[in-house]
């Protein structure tokens, strides 16, 4: 039986123990545990024939009945589904050589950073690649005494 169907018929069987008797449990853990669908099965039997209510009865027959049944497919812990992924991958042929990297990009372009290494801002660079012809102005050396603003923000 699917997974769903035994917490369905957990659930419904949840509803009717918290309502005629006052107990909760856990619909998750009763459709996954065995040992604690059976105590749960033991207790709505007890309480129906105690009280007097069958569908606590008719309910308890069913989550037995479901619970008894084998599961479809067991579960793989996610841990073992990565190892045996990261086995997989190890144990592939390598793949094709890594794609050469682009020698256009940002880093490889003179910053200032580079030219300027006392600023802790980089200068745009935008000019510089569409053909400014504008030289670039020659910045003049800081004060290393002089205090640092930024347009004469404290």
């Amino acid at each position: 039986m699917p997974s769903s169907e035994k917490i369905a018929i957990a659930a419904h069987l949840h509803v009717l123990l918290r309502r005629k008797t006052g107990r909760v449990t856990d619909t998750e853990w009763m459709a996954t545990n065995a040992d604690y669908a059976a105590e749960i099965v033991r207790f709505s039997r007890e309480k129906a024939a105690e009280d007097g209510h069958i569908d606590l009865g008719v309910w308890a027959d069913r989550l037995e009945e479901i619970m008894a049944s084998p599961e479809v497919k067991p579960r793989v812990p996610l841990v073992r589904m990565m190892a045996d992924a990261v086995k997989e991958r190890s144990e592939a042929p390598p793949a094709a050589a890594a794609p050469v990297p682009d020698r256009q990009g940002a880093r490889s372009v003179n910053t200032e950073e580079e030219v300027y290494p006392e600023s802790g801002f980089i200068e745009s660079t935008f000019g510089t690649f569409f053909g400014d012809s504008e030289k670039r102005r020659e910045r003049e050396p800081r004060d290393p005494d002089a205090p640092r603003y930024v347009k004469g923000l404290r």
